[in-house]
């Protein structure tokens, strides 16, 4: 079925990841969605939802691919999601690797077999990385150079070198990667958020670089879009405008501390101590340096413009 046309027939979507952040909000507009028919969740706990056809599937298990595949050839689906990659606090690197690599793979391998007309995934505009040289605009053919330090982020380079890997074996498959500038609101849990959310976040004297935010309905519904773009490809998604780390602090409603670089160091490792961290250290590029995405190819791609300014989801963290 070509699902690229909005309103023909009856779709069938699956989703791996259902309960996560991104999950959350595209089940939400699925459920609203009058020509999605049904929701196939393959994740190890059933969500919510009168779509929903469940699946049980552990990502991580060594059986992983085999259930997929059965799942995804028992009953053909127009679109898979597969969003099922952590924001959240990672204790534990080598699950959170098993998950994000391991089980692209799984998800990869599954999808090809199944022969899907249509695959999304998600990562984020931190994997261009944060350098004192990058270029005013990252567009999506700039090198993705990573933060060498940060696991989460690596892990993410990597799960995109294997979809880009996919798309070129699978030239008949829509494969769309949405590269998510940091998500903010008041229902979602990643660096940025919980940065943020503190009444006082450390920064480091004299570095103020720009961020973007993209507000998590912007999120919702660029995701949601990808069911029926007429393309392939990664599209930075990003939010309107773009402001100083110390301004996104401000309209979050909270207060920057700059501090010189060892006892702004020293205050990230006394917080990650008592549990209250804001930032890992293995992101402090992103306190150093701008890294700001052009949202030009996803305006034109999949038709998303964002509605609300980068201070205005900074300002929902307030709220929440």
């Amino acid at each position: 079925m070509d699902v690229s046309r909005p309103g023909k027939g009856r779709l069938r979507v699956a989703i791996t990841g259902a309960s996560g952040d991104y999950g959350k909000l595209l089940m939400h507009r699925l459920e609203r969605d009058p020509d999605v028919e049904s929701i196939l969740v393959l994740d190890v706990a059933r969500p919510e939802g009168s779509k929903v056809e469940y699946h049980r599937v552990d990502l991580t298990r060594y059986d992983a691919e085999g259930e997929l595949t059965d799942a995804l050839t028992d009953r053909p689906v127009d679109a898979l999601y597969h969003l099922a990659f952590l924001f959240g606090p990672i204790r534990n690197g080598s699950l959170a690797h098993e998950l994000e690599v391991i089980g692209t793979m799984n998800v990869l391998t599954a999808a090809g077999r199944a022969r899907l007309p249509r695959l999304v995934v998600p990562s984020m505009t931190a994997v261009y990385g944060a350098r004192g040289n990058n270029p005013a605009l990252l567009r999506e053919d700039s090198p993705l150079q990573g933060c060498p330090h940060s696991r989460f982020v690596t892990d993410k380079v990597e799960v995109e070198g294997q979809v880009r890997a996919f798309r070129e074996r699978h030239p008949d498959m829509r494969v769309l990667v949405l590269r998510f500038a940091p998500v903010l609101g008041p229902s979602v849990d990643n660096p940025a958020t919980r940065l943020l959310k503190r009444g006082v976040v450390p920064t480091l004297l004299g570095y103020d670089p720009l961020w973007q935010g993209l507000h998590e309905e912007d999120a919702a519904r660029a995701l949601h879009l990808a069911l029926r773009a007429e393309t392939s490809g990664e599209f930075n998604i990003v939010g309107r405008g773009v402001l100083p780390l110390s301004g996104l602090i401000h309209q979050a409603g909270a207060r920057p501390l700059p501090l010189p670089g060892p006892l702004f160091r020293a205050a990230l490792r006394t917080l990650d101590v008592v549990g209250a961290g804001t930032l890992p250290m293995a992101l402090l590029d992103y306190i150093h340096y701008s890294w700001v995405a052009d949202g030009e190819r996803a305006d034109s791609g999949l038709g998303f413009i964002p509605f609300h300014h980068v201070r205005d989801a900074a300002a929902a963290l307030r709220r929440s």
